[in-house]
């Protein structure tokens, strides 16, 4: 090993050793290294400076509580965007019981204007930390009659779900309508931009089952 190199791999060691700063000679930009990681830190953001990791963004749930459905369900619940805010949907879990046990297709509908009538129920919006302001989002609801439904993009997914006998219910029984979406890293988040873009839980108009009970529970971030 040259001179040079011994040098090079002694000033490495001690800039880890001790949680140095390294200082770009070309600008002021400065590098830390992490005293006991041994790493060199790093924040991801985007070109205005944003931190970019999802713990640095507003998050928000809302849960509907147990509900019935009218008799032919469209969308069952949905959550809409803001007129403010950029809203990335993370989470959409579904429940049910019902009188006999069964298998239910439900659909995760985006569209791109808004419903208009039925009768809902509005949705408190939690903030997850006590420091974000409240929520912005627009017409999170659950239905107990069919509204007249806003156009529609697609399905963003459609899941088969199990709805047991109440009496019969050992386990949780909720499915993430979104669970995809935290597989890796580089899958997106169901982005809503302006308030008539939304995400419906949909029944497709078919029958209720005797004594479906629903739960939803939607999950965001608001940028």
């Amino acid at each position: 090993m040259k001179l040079w190199q011994k040098w090079t791999a002694c000033v490495l060691l001690f800039l880890m050793a001790t949680g140095a700063i390294i200082k770009s000679g070309a600008t002021t930009d400065q590098w830390t290294i992490d005293a006991t990681s041994k790493a060199g830190r790093v924040t991801i953001y985007d070109t205005a400076g944003r931190d970019l990791s999802p713990q640095s963004k507003a998050t928000y749930s809302a849960t509907s509580g147990a509900f019935t459905p009218p008799a032919t369900p469209t969308d069952m619940s949905c959550i809409f965007g803001s007129a403010s805010k950029t809203i990335r949907v993370l989470s959409c879990v579904v429940s049910g019981t019902q009188t006999t046990a069964g298998i239910n297709m439900f659909f995760l509908v985006k569209r791109s204007t808004a419903n208009t009538g039925g009768t809902s129920s509005t949705l408190t919006q939690v903030p997850l930390d006590a420091n974000s302001a409240a929520g912005t989002a627009t017409n999170v609801l659950s239905y107990t009659a069919n509204p007249t439904l806003g156009s529609t993009v697609g399905n963003v997914r459609a899941e088969r779900i199990l709805c047991p006998a109440l009496a019969s219910v050992v386990a949780p029984v909720g499915i993430d309508l979104l669970g995809f979406s935290q597989n890796s890293l580089i899958d997106q988040p169901v982005t809503l931009r302006g308030s008539t873009q939304g995400l419906c839980v949909n029944f497709n108009g078919a029958a209720l089952p005797a004594g479906l009970s629903m739960a939803v529970e939607w999950v965001w971030i608001e940028e």
